[in-house]
């Protein structure tokens, strides 16, 4: 079945949308064995009011509504896939008003929440590792909406085979790990055999193996840096294509020439904060959260129609070249092949 969102829109923030919370256990040898992992679930629903879902017990979204009814694709459709990563102590749900927008044009957005490294239960510090650990729940994450049970609403109505990853902060760099690059092994034991014990055999072997996945086709990272001590050929590896949205900053041209061999297209926030691009309240210089969020929310949708659904109208790939200027405050740079 093909995957079938509604037309792109750009302010759909206040529409509803159905949400639920399920575990899901993550196979990660390298960390000790497996652990469970809380998934955060969006999806579209036709109902109007409801149970406001709350967050890892503490912040309340009106806008989504727990266990509202399933608003089933056409016949013959299936629902295009986002996944989001929190930043460090963050939460699935810290940029839930993005992932509404994103449903509300027809998509299934789901945010584990990355245990040991949330608001509530942060554990520090983590092992070289757990970078890799953060990828496999993202993955983990994907493969529990494949295998769902047929008694689901849900069940063959989300399309797992094309996966857009948009992670914030420690976030984007688990998207930009997830871009395709070769991990570099020597720096990664170097740094893991820094650590009190030193690294385990199978920690070893899962740097070795990397994190490819053919599932994930497009990435956002979200003022998350590549970390060039990551990876091997300056991420000349990576295959997935890759926006990265972050604010501007007096060295910002160091992460995006860091990472050029991935040829990103860049789109740089001046007057943004670090915050700007999650629900968490924090206003910065210039941009008011909720503008903050309309503008990051537009070009979320731009790229997610044109890498996911190879929508090539002209009106998206001018707001993703830069020729359409979407706010005066936001510069777009595109790497050359």
């Amino acid at each position: 079945m093909a995957s079938c969102p509604a037309s792109p829109g750009v302010e759909r923030f206040d529409l509803p949308v159905g949400y639920r919370v399920f575990d899901t256990e993550v196979d990660a040898a390298w960390s000790g064995g497996a652990r469970t992992v809380p998934v955060n679930l969006w999806y579209p629903t036709e109902a109007r009011s409801g149970t406001a879902a709350t967050y890892i017990g503490l912040f309340t979204d009106a806008q989504s509504l727990v266990d509202a009814a399933f608003a089933d694709p056409a016949p013959g459709c299936t629902l295009p896939l986002v996944v989001y990563s929190h930043g460090s102590q963050a939460w699935g749900g810290n940029a839930s008003p993005l992932l509404r927008h994103l449903v509300a044009q027809g998509w299934v957005a789901a945010a584990p929440d990355h245990v040991g490294n949330t608001l509530v239960d942060n554990v520090e510090p983590h092992r070289a590792s757990y970078s890799f650990t953060r990828v496999a729940d993202v993955l983990a994450t994907v493969d529990a909406l494949d295998a769902l049970d047929p008694s689901d609403a849900l069940y063959q109505r989300v399309d797992t085979s094309r996966v857009l990853v948009v992670g914030h902060s420690y976030g984007g760099q688990t998207a930009w790990m997830m871009s395709g690059p070769t991990f570099d092994v020597p720096t990664l034991t170097a740094r893991c055999g820094a650590e009190e014990g030193g690294c385990t055999d199978a920690e070893l072997a899962v740097f070795a193996a990397g994190v490819d996945d053919p599932r994930v086709v497009g990435v956002v990272p979200l003022d998350g840096d590549a970390r060039t001590g990551l990876v091997s050929n300056g991420w000349a590896d990576a295959e997935a294509p890759i926006f990265y949205m972050a604010r501007a900053q007096d060295n910002d041209q160091e992460p995006f020439v860091q990472a050029a061999a991935a040829r990103p297209t860049w789109a740089r926030f001046d007057g943004a904060c670090h915050e700007t691009f999650t629900s968490t309240p924090v206003s910065c210089e210039s941009f008011e959260k909720e503008e903050g969020l309309d503008v990051v929310a537009v070009y979320l949708s731009a790229f997610a129609a044109a890498t996911m659904m190879g929508d090539v109208s002209p009106s998206y790939a001018e707001i993703l070249d830069g020729t359409t200027a979407v706010d005066e405050r936001v510069t777009v740079s595109v790497t050359d092949d």
